[in-house]
């Protein structure tokens, strides 16, 4: 029985010494019920992994558990409210308080060294970008208007805040040796920003709990920009740079990878993300390792949305409540564009008027048009819909770029155009109205 005891307690020891727990106290109404998630980051990328409600004290609490050492979110349910966290075990307990409805705005770290150095660099990280946004807004008017003396006084008042803000930063990390939160702000920043062959030379790529924090995604994309010159083989030779720095560790390689080719498709450069698909998902440039089934369907995602293949189909219902399948308007017509918009997109309320009476001419010769509005207000839609007498089919799931069919097409800007034929296989994807109206102007 004392044995028993003895190991019951050991194991008990170990689970707690290597485990936290997160607990968290609302001082504002109206939480009861609510549901938290918490979200394990990799990127720019977040994924629910765990979720509790807030009680009747308005507390939530997530038991204690082995957390892997990275960036989290703290978020409520259906809601784009989220707050920035780091997990370390070495951390038994991470103690919060919201005094504000807007969690980033209100919170107060009570139990946590991590994440009381990353609310103070957040908060002067806020100030200062704020700041440099506004001189950035006044520089660009300044160019316009030739005035180049304020230019360059602008200029230098940007220049001298990224100064302050990285000598904070200094000194904020020398306050906190040995925490994740000041390793992966020291890995961040290249030793050799402007060396081409040294760049990497500092940076670890065998650290898998990089993947969880922005260090990879924000040191890949920094040197892209400053080593590709911009050129198409530029982007491909960076990549190959990356990936075979990333070839040391499975995992960060499999990052590194599906990063490259989101942040390349995302950015409209899909020639280099069909590079990255033919050379490394489906070529040899791998080498060894072998792409996990999980990346090659994400990977077919982008290949499926390419011109010659056939795009995700979807039912959605119409602003009059009718259900819309794009498979089936497909089959009825020579061509339908599916058009991405939003009603608070400034471009797509420019263009998209002068497209009626485009629409209305084509119309009986075969055009359809499915206007996917990624819009969070039905009334706004409607009202907009009436005026503008946008009467080509109109759908949307209103839940903006949160959209399931917005995520299938990987859409990150409006307006973006998709024009299939009758087998719903994609023809072209117009960059824009002119190149939209040369298609019908050419095919129809």
């Amino acid at each position: 029985m004392k044995k028993k005891l003895i190991i019951i307690f050991t194991l008990s020891f170990i689970i707690n010494t290597y485990s936290q727990s997160i607990y968290g106290k609302f001082n504002i109404p109206r939480q009861v019920g609510k549901q938290v998630n918490l979200y394990r980051t990799e990127g720019n990328y977040a994924y629910i992994i765990d979720s509790t409600r807030v009680n009747s004290q308005s507390s939530f609490f997530f038991k204690f558990k082995k957390y892997p050492i990275g960036y989290y979110k703290i978020g409520l349910i259906n809601d784009k409210n989220t707050l920035d966290i780091i997990l370390n075990s070495v951390e038994q307990k991470l103690s919060l308080e919201f005094n504000k409805p807007k969690l980033e705005d209100g919170v107060k770290i009570l139990i946590s060294n991590e994440n009381l150095a990353l609310r103070e660099f957040k908060s002067k990280d806020n100030v200062i970008q704020n700041q440099i946004k506004n001189f950035k807004r006044q520089r660009g008017q300044a160019r316009k208007e030739g005035n180049d003396i304020k230019v360059n006084e602008l200029s230098n008042k940007i220049s001298q805040l990224e100064k302050d803000l990285s000598n904070f930063t200094t000194t904020l990390v020398s306050k906190n040796p040995n925490t994740y939160f000041s390793k992966t702000q020291l890995a961040t920043s290249p030793n050799f920003p402007g060396d081409k062959f040294k760049y990497f030379s500092d940076l670890d790529f065998n650290n898998e709990s990089f993947i969880r924090s922005k260090v990879y995604s924000k040191r890949f994309q920094d040197y892209i920009i400053k080593h590709s010159g911009h050129t198409e083989s530029g982007y491909y030779n960076a990549v190959d740079e990356i990936m075979n720095k990333a070839k040391s560790n499975e995992k960060v390689f499999e990052f590194a990878l599906y990063n490259l080719l989101d942040g390349f498709y995302g950015s409209g450069l899909e020639d280099v993300a069909t590079y990255i698909m033919e050379e490394y998902f489906y070529g040899e440039a791998c080498g060894e390792i072998q792409i996990n089934d999980l990346l090659k369907q994400k990977a077919k995602l982008f290949k499926n949305l390419q011109i010659g293949n056939i795009p995700p189909d979807f039912t959605i219902k119409n602003n009059l409540g009718s259900l819309i399948n794009l498979k089936n308007t497909c089959k009825q017509n020579i061509y339908t564009i599916v058009m991405f918009w939003a009603t608070h997109c400034p471009h797509c309320m420019r263009d998209l008027p002068g497209f009626v009476p485009v629409y209305n001419e084509y119309k009986t010769k075969g055009l359809e048009v499915i206007g996917v509005a990624l819009d969070v207000n039905r009334e706004k839609w409607n009202k907009v819909l009436n005026e503008k007498k946008f009467n080509w089919i109109n759908v949307s799931q209103f839940k903006n770029y949160d959209s399931p069919v917005c995520k299938d097409y990987k859409i990150n800007k409006t307006p973006t155009y998709f024009i299939l034929d009758k087998n719903m296989k994609i023809v072209s994807k117009p960059r824009g109205k002119s190149e939209l109206m040369l298609f019908l102007k050419s095919n129809m």
